[in-house]
């Protein structure tokens, strides 16, 4: 059933399964880019007013209704983990014949996890994406089953360079990735923030402290990027022999925080391998015995 939105008899190039703050990014990414029209883009969702708002600020097709979704050539899954399984199910019986690229975001929903209720021959990609999309500066990995047409590759990176920059990889890595990247956000707000009070602690406004964090953590970024070099070589271009800076990194490893990094990762990498095989066991027992 229709709920609001553009009505014509052009063809759905994409439809975005989710209007949550994911969806949404990559809904406005994907049309500033020019990837496709607004009336080419399809979203469902069950959040009515979500979807009014969306049709109406960037003219996209909606419906609550996921099975219009069959439509696209493109299926963009972006829905939360336990609703995964109720939303393949509505589109299991449409896939038959008709096999569009599916694109899936969701955390934990492995290539097998997803193709036990899309059918074995569909074609798929697991996206592990990060917030940074938020401001065009994600960091998105793509792993394709073998289904994916080198064509279908390029299209998918293409929707996920719209809000970033993007990596292939074997879907191996993508807990690694979830682990590294895809939480990796929260490690810098978490370090930065940490600095700011530092800064404050040390007698300076919290707005000054706040600018000289941000802008210290992107230059240092940008200085990585453009000189392509080792960080261990820049480091040591501003640790002066017996100067402020090799004080505090002596401290920096007093306090292990680099061993504590190492481990953070660790820690989230297997946290996503434990969510991913929680997926997969709610994926199974929804199968036909």
């Amino acid at each position: 059933m229709w709920y609001t939105g553009p009505m014509s008899n052009t063809p759905f190039q994409i439809a975005l399964i989710g209007s949550g703050v994911m969806g949404e990014v990559l809904a406005k990414g994907i049309l500033a880019h020019q990837l496709c029209a607004p009336q080419e883009l399809l979203i469902t969702s069950p959040n009515v007013k979500q979807l009014a708002r969306l049709a109406a600020e960037i003219g996209c097709a909606t419906t609550t209704d996921n099975r219009a979704a069959l439509d696209a050539e493109v299926i963009l899954l972006a829905v939360k983990p336990g609703h995964l399984p109720s939303v393949l199910d509505q589109l299991q019986p449409g896939l038959t014949d008709h096999k569009p690229l599916i694109l899936s975001i969701i955390a934990g929903a492995t290539l097998a996890t997803i193709a036990m209720q899309t059918g074995p021959d569909v074609p798929i990609v697991r996206v592990m994406t990060n917030t940074a999309c938020l401001v065009g500066k994600g960091m998105s990995v793509l792993a394709p089953n073998p289904h994916v047409s080198p064509e279908q590759l390029a299209r998918a990176e293409a929707l996920f360079s719209a809000v970033g920059e993007t990596v292939v990889s074997r879907e191996e890595m993508l807990d690694a990735v979830t682990g590294l990247s895809g939480s990796g956000p929260a490690y810098i707000f978490l370090i930065a923030e940490t600095l700011i009070d530092a800064g404050v602690l040390q007698g300076l406004p919290r707005a000054m402290a706040r600018q000289l964090v941000l802008q210290t953590m992107i230059g240092s970024a940008e200085l990585l990027r453009e000189t392509g070099q080792h960080p261990g070589s820049l480091r040591d271009m501003v640790t002066s022999p017996g100067g402020t800076t090799i004080t505090g990194i002596q401290v920096m490893e007093e306090y292990k925080v680099r061993a504590a990094l190492l481990k953070v990762v660790e820690a989230a990498t297997q946290r996503s391998a434990e969510l991913g095989h929680k997926v997969e066991q709610a994926a199974k027992a929804r199968r036909p015995h």
